[in-house]
């Protein structure tokens, strides 16, 4: 079968940090086995689809207590009955479903101080469990109650049956705390993952039967998984694919995990779905120390999968020379005619056996950078755009074997830079976002345009601004690319460069002369992204620069960006560029509010220096002091009496900051106000 040479990594956006790739695999360019594809590129694509199945279980969730005992029948039935969610309680269930526990719980606050039923009933279980707040029971009771006064059809059972446990639990509902048990796993929360495990039970599989454990080996934490295992975990928990922990740990890189997994294990030669074992697993992404350690533990080395494959012939087919060379010395052999391996380069492509299966001839010598095989090859009558099995054509295999020599006979044969592969990658757009510079420049020196991109592919120049690329980025301008493109979310380069941040590619995009008033379609510009990024030298060079400070709403200013990626400094260079500080978003909260509900006194006092109003109040009435009081942040609460917020002040509620403080049962801030 033929096999396509691709890199599996996840793209950067402009949110990322990093201006690196993230790559998923230590394999480098060269594939892996069909059949061994199938079981494990189908686990890293049902993620993407887990995302979107996994916010029906926790929207259920997040509708009531479901009884461990009740039937899943009863519970469908339950769902089909209960009446459409209303607006704030489908907000607050967005923020659960992404684990925004504080947004949820601000959100539900507003909408049961307004008498939702539902929003009440659900900031009861917020209470109940703890998720972004203490657990308490008295608060639990009172909005529980004030629900099933309202006739809310679950919250009379669910106060019945409260009960408080003393620490942070989601008991009462395996499904939601089996989200909040892989949130925890993935976000490190070592003590969440104790909490939730023990109410979500250390098997409790996804849709996809996928355990904890699982998570908790390809998340990286070492932690989480000795915590799972000493919980009784088993290593060989399949799921719906065959897949077992002990597969995921020997194809992981950490060596820690992995012995403690194979400690555990008690099915060393278990079979996927398509009769990989873990030895597979382990040779497949060259892991030497991983294979030593399961042929010590007597793992099986000849056995084959489902397309008659040896292990052997997995780690000769994936260019793996050491891993091959501690098979042989056990005694294991191969079953296929597969490529010579190379320690230097892996794969020698003179040698091709079914590497370059149905690879026409072009692509394979495109690929070895040889010339003269190219030129022979077309003018014998081998079409220059002749495609590989997965739609490289010989111009793309030769950005991704860095084969500069090549281009232009290719080219001069009426090769169509323009031409994108299956993943929608033309030959330009991969040599930009990878840092082949010498193919980018062999490309752009024979006339190729600098902005040629495939229908759903980024510009070259934005595609070299993520991957941070100095050297590319200046080849694309000199050949006279457009420094405003920007498809498809319409972020250019220079609101790449500027959230990195990465001062020295925002210099040299901004010698292009970008349009700063260019927005993505959000509404933001590159200011906002310098804003949000929190360089305050970016944001002096873009507001030196004439950048608009204001936004098409101001939901989109960069204040309320600074503010909220709590940008001290950034904040206070633009109230000095004359922007109003007591400006409102749409909810009505000011910058001062906004920061006050984050508890972050920096900001707060550089928005009161600034000249902030201290009792503005939003469309709920509230002001930052009952935001803050409500959000239980102490020491804002000091700043903002001390610089004359008036307490006594009450929102459209009629509650004022001791009442919520009250409510809330926040004794120091009750006493804090009190003594004014």
């Amino acid at each position: 079968m033929g096999t396509c040479m691709q890199r599996m990594s996840v793209k950067g956006d402009v949110f990322v940090q990093s201006k690196h790739e993230v790559t998923l695999s230590g394999r480098g360019v060269y594939p892996a086995p069909q059949n061994l594809r199938t079981a494990t590129q189908v686990r890293d694509r049902m993620k993407l689809l887990q995302v979107c199945c996994a916010c029906l279980p926790l929207a259920l969730a997040a509708c009531g207590l479901i009884p461990q005992h009740r039937t899943a029948a009863s519970v469908t039935d339950a769902a089909k009955s209960r009446a459409p969610d209303s607006p704030p309680a489908a907000e607050a269930k967005a923020f659960l479903r992404t684990k925004q526990f504080a947004a949820a719980l601000h959100e539900l606050q507003l909408a049961a101080e307004h008498s939702d039923a539902q929003s009440e009933y659900l900031l009861g279980l917020v209470y109940a469990n703890g998720l972004g707040t203490p657990v308490s029971e008295a608060d639990a009771r009172h909005w529980l109650a004030a629900a099933a006064e309202k006739s809310y059809p679950e919250a009379a059972r669910a106060l019945a049956g409260l009960a408080i446990p003393p620490t942070r639990s989601a008991s009462g509902d395996v499904q939601l705390a089996r989200e909040l048990l892989i949130w925890a796993i993935r976000h490190a929360d070592e003590k969440s993952v104790e909490t939730f495990t023990k109410a979500a039970g250390v098997e409790t599989a996804d849709a996809f039967g996928r355990p904890p454990l699982s998570y908790a080996v390809t998340s990286g934490s070492e932690t989480a998984v000795k915590r799972l295992l000493a919980a009784g975990a088993s290593a060989d928990h399949a799921d719906h694919f065959g897949v077992t922990p002990l597969m995921l740990a020997a194809e992981g890189e950490s060596e820690p995990i992995f012995d403690s997994v194979m400690a555990g294990t008690r099915k060393l030669n278990a079979h996927d779905s398509v009769g990989n074992t873990a030895l597979f697993y382990a040779a497949r992404v060259g892991r030497t120390r991983h294979t030593v350690r399961l042929l010590a533990a007597h793992a099986s080395f000849n056995d084959t999968n489902a397309d008659g494959w040896t292990v052997l012939d997995v780690a000769g087919k994936t260019g793996h020379a050491e891993v091959a060379r501690v098979l042989r010395d056990a005694g294991a052999t191969g079953s296929l005619k597969v490529a010579m391996v190379r320690v230097e380069t892996g794969v020698d492509p003179t040698r091709p056996g079914e590497l370059y299966d149905n690879w026409p001839a072009v692509a394979i010598a495109a690929s070895r950078d040889d010339a003269d095989a190219v030129e022979a090859l077309l003018t014998a009558g081998a079409r220059a755009d002749e495609p590989t099995p997965c739609g490289d054509t010989p111009l793309i295999v030769a950005a991704k074997y860095h084969a500069a020599t090549v281009i232009a006979p290719l080219l001069k044969a009426g090769a169509v830079a323009g031409l994108a592969n299956n993943d929608g990658t033309t030959a330009l757009g991969y040599a930009a976002a990878h840092g082949v510079t010498d193919v980018l420049d062999a490309l752009l020196g024979k006339g190729v345009s600098p902005d040629i991109r495939g229908l759903a592919e980024d510009p070259p120049l934005v595609r070299a601004a993520r991957a941070g690329d100095v050297t590319a980025i200046k080849l694309l301008l000199d050949a006279g690319a457009d420094i405003n493109a920007a498809y498809p979310g319409r972020v250019t380069a220079l609101m790449v460069a500027v959230a990195a941040p990465d001062p020295e590619i925002v210099e040299i995009l901004m010698a292009a002369k970008p349009n700063l008033t260019i927005r993505d379609r959000l509404g933001r510009n590159a200011l906002w992204f310098a804003a949000s990024g929190g360089n305050e030298q970016l944001v002096d060079k873009l507001l030196a620069a004439g950048s608009p400070v204001d936004g098409p709403s101001l939901q989109q200013s960069p204040l309320f960006a600074a503010v909220q990626a709590g940008r001290a400094g950034v904040v206070q260079r633009l109230l000095r560029k004359g922007l109003l500080p007591d400006a409102k978003n749409t909810a009505g909260d000011t910058p001062l509010i906004s920061a006050a509900a984050l508890g972050d006194v920096v900001v707060v006092r550089t928005l009161l220096d600034g000249g902030a109003s201290v009792d503005a109040q939003n469309a709920a009435g509230n002001t930052a002091l009952i935001v803050a009081t409500r959000e239980g942040h102490t020491e804002v609460c000091r700043l903002l009496l001390q610089a004359g917020a008036n307490a006594a002040l009450h929102n459209q509620d009629g509650s004022d900051a001791v009442d919520t403080a009250t409510r809330r049962h926040l004794t120091a801030i009750v006493a804090l106000l009190e003594s004014r």
